[in-house]
C-alpha cells in the first residue's frame, strides 16, 4: 500500500504546481454558485407552490443549488483520453506489466486530485457560502451522513470513470462514449435538476440507478430532504452500487489484461 500512498502524494504535490489555474477555476466556480443559485431563487419566486410540491424550502433549494457547483470539484478526471493515448502509442502494455495493480494506481492519482480539490477549492468555497449566503447547514448524524455520502459519490464516480476509461482499450477512440457518459451522470445525477423535479415515472427508474449517488443523495442530506431511517437506507444504496461496479470494474480489468497478453503473444 505504500507504494500507492506515495503516488497519491506525488499527485497532490504535482497538482500544487498549478496555481493560477486552480485560482481561475475556484473564480469560475464560485461565479456558477451564484448564478445557480439566483436561477433557482428566481424559478421559486415565480412557480406557485414549488416549495410544498416538492417538499424543499427555496432556501433549500438555492444552498442544493450551490453546492453541486462546489462538488463538481471532487469528480475525478476523465482518464479515457490518456488510455486511449496509451492505447495508440502501446505503452499501456508497458503501464499494465509494472510491479502495481493498474485500477488501484488509478484510484490513489484520483485520491490525490480528490484531496488537492477538498483543501484548496470545495473547503473554501464552502466556508464562504456560509459566510455570505443564509445556508441551514446539517449537524450531527445528518452532518456525518453528508461526509460519508461525499466520500461514496467520489468512489462512484470513479468506477464509473474507469470502467469508461478501459473501453479505449477495446474502441481506441473513446470521445463519443465519453461524451455519452458526461451527458447522462450530469443528468441523471441530480447535478443540474435534482430528481424530485422529473416526472414520477422517470425519478423513479432514475433512483435505481447508482448516478444519482453522486450529486442528487450527498446535496439531499445536506439539506435535509433525506432524513431518520431514510438515511441509512441511501448511503447503503451508495455502498451498493459501489460494491457492484467495483466488482465490475476488476471483471473489465482482467479481462482486458488477459486480452493484451493474448495479443502481445
Amino acid at each position: 500500500m505504500g507504494k500507492y500512498a506515495a503516488y497519491t502524494i506525488t499527485t497532490l504535490k504535482n497538482t500544487q504546481v498549478y496555481k493560477f489555474d486552480l485560482l481561475l477555476r475556484v473564480m469560475n466556480s464560485f461565479i456558477l454558485v451564484i448564478a445557480f443559485r439566483e436561477a433557482w431563487k428566481a424559478i421559486y419566486e415565480s412557480g406557485q407552490g414549488l416549495a410544498l410540491s416538492t417538499g424543499v424550502s427555496s432556501q433549500g433549494m438555492q444552498t442544493y443549488a450551490m453546492l453541486s457547483v462546489i462538488l463538481f470539484a471532487i469528480i475525478p478526471p476523465s482518464i479515457s483520453y490518456e488510455i486511449s493515448d496509451k492505447v495508440r502509442d502501446g505503452s499501456i502494455v508497458f503501464d499494465m506489466q509494472k510491479p502495481w495493480d493498474y485500477e488501484w494506481m488509478h484510484f490513489s492519482k484520483a485520491v490525490g486530485v480528490f484531496m488537492f480539490s477538498m483543501i484548496y477549492a470545495v473547503i473554501p468555497q464552502l466556508i464562504a457560502i456560509l459566510l455570505f449566503f443564509p445556508v441551514d447547514y446539517p449537524t450531527g448524524l445528518q452532518a456525518a451522513a453528508f461526509a460519508a455520502s461525499v466520500l461514496f459519490a467520489f468512489l462512484l464516480s470513479f468506477l464509473i470513470n474507469f470502467i469508461v476509461g478501459m473501453s479505449a482499450v477495446l474502441f481506441t477512440e473513446t470521445w463519443g462514449i465519453e461524451m455519452f457518459k458526461t451527458v447522462i451522470t450530469d443528468i441523471c445525477s441530480g447535478a443540474m435538476v435534482p430528481l424530485w423535479f422529473f416526472p414520477e415515472a422517470v425519478a423513479r427508474f432514475l433512483s435505481w440507478l447508482p448516478f444519482q449517488g453522486i450529486f442528487n443523495i450527498p446535496l439531499s442530506l445536506f439539506i435535509g430532504k433525506i432524513t431518520g431511517t431514510a438515511i441509512w437506507e441511501q448511503l447503503a444504496f451508495q455502498a451498493a452500487w459501489c460494491l457492484a461496479l467495483l466488482l465490475l470494474s476488476r471483471l473489465v480489468l482482467r479481462r482486458i489484461e488477459r486480452r493484451l497478453v493474448i495479443s502481445g503473444g
